[in-house]
């Protein structure tokens, strides 16, 4: 099964569209995994850089063709994390490769369509990839573990603040209803618990992934969930590669946090969204992913980003670790999560990157 991050994206620029072209074939015929959009100037190849998620650009011509080194510091100015591979159009001496490392070059490598040299570039681009990735989950993991860090020690304070006051005064004056607040304080406290466990455990990055049909997921999580009136409409028969556990869990509390903020009458839409085109391989279908929606008040669009953050809530029984939850899982599997308003007037929540299982 395929895991996240698997498919690498690259764009290929190059001096001509033929000479784009061709090594955009020997590329695809040496590995499966890369989907490689080949371009012929560097405007077009900036153009997708900034508007789609790209993994790694390979630029070939000489050094000071505007396809050589021009493009490689033009690029890495715009997107100093991604990583860059340049192909010299021929063997270039140590300076010349010092040159291109001191442009942003992240490698130096030659292309050569047809030939079994190939594989090495193939083996070069998915080194350079690797390695950004391994950083980029580095940064995601500690900004996670500060998160989560702000919120034990924010959200647990609190209660156990309440509970020892409530105790000194239970005991100063032999009042037992101080007891009983304290008891409540505590009860929050182990709840607090349990969901930053499982907050915690969210975040990781999942092995194996296997197919789960949405539909059969979201009717089985529905029924976890005290609904009471509440209608859930399922419009969607796609099936996705996902960690079913974690999955489980975005269902779970983006229907909670419907309920609890639309009340026990909302109903809620589970659906695909409208897969988008690319002409990356011939035109292939991009699979987009999911939404969550309702019909409740929504969101005020100022408070759409925070939503996410650990702690955040408008409910004073709530955690605020809820949403939060749901950004984890989703950014584990690599998939990207956002908020908007729905078509009838509620919360609208978009699960993007997802891989179909068709």
């Amino acid at each position: 099964m395929a895991t996240p991050g698997s498919t690498i994206a690259v764009v290929l620029l190059a001096s001509t569209r033929d000479r784009a072209a061709e090594l955009k074939a020997s590329l695809e015929r040496a590995a499966d995994r890369f989907a490689v959009e080949p371009v012929a100037a560097v405007d077009a190849a900036m153009d997708i850089l900034r508007n789609s998620p790209v993994d790694c650009l390979v630029a070939v011509g000489r050094p000071a063709e505007p396809t050589g080194l021009p493009a490689v510091e033009a690029v890495r100015d715009e997107h100093p994390s991604l990583p860059i591979v340049f192909c010299p159009a021929e063997p270039l001496d140590a300076p010349a490769v010092a040159e291109a490392f001191e442009a942003g070059a992240t490698d130096v490598a030659r292309a050569h369509a047809n030939s079994n040299r190939t594989p090495v570039l193939v083996h070069r681009i998915s080194n350079a990839v690797a390695s950004a990735r391994a950083v980029a989950e580095a940064e995601r993991q500690h900004d996670r573990l500060e998160g989560f860090v702000h919120g034990v020690s924010h959200d647990l304070r609190n209660p156990l603040n309440v509970a020892q006051g409530r105790l000194e005064m239970a005991r100063s004056e032999g009042d037992l209803d101080h007891v009983e607040t304290a008891a409540s304080a505590v009860d929050r406290t182990l709840e607090l618990i349990t969901d930053l466990l499982t907050l915690a455990k969210q975040g990781e990055r999942p092995g194996e992934l296997e197919p789960v049909e949405l539909s059969a997921l979201a009717d089985e999580c529905w029924a976890n969930v005290a609904s009471g009136d509440a209608t859930l409409v399922v419009d969607t028969d796609r099936r996705i590669l996902a960690d079913r556990g974690r999955l489980k869990r975005l269902f779970e509390n983006l229907f909670r946090n419907a309920v609890d903020h639309g009340g026990e009458d909302v109903t809620v839409v589970v659906g695909d969204i409208s897969p988008m085109y690319t002409t990356t391989r011939a035109g292939a279908v991009l699979p987009s992913g999911f939404f969550v929606a309702d019909d409740g008040p929504g969101i005020p669009p100022e408070e759409r980003e925070r939503v996410f953050e650990v702690g955040y809530t408008t409910d004073a029984n709530g955690t605020g670790f809820g949403l939060n939850i749901v950004n984890e899982v989703a950014s584990a599997h690599g998939w990207e999560v956002a908020v908007s308003k729905g078509s009838r007037g509620g919360a609208r929540f978009e699960i993007t990157g997802v891989e179909y299982d068709d």
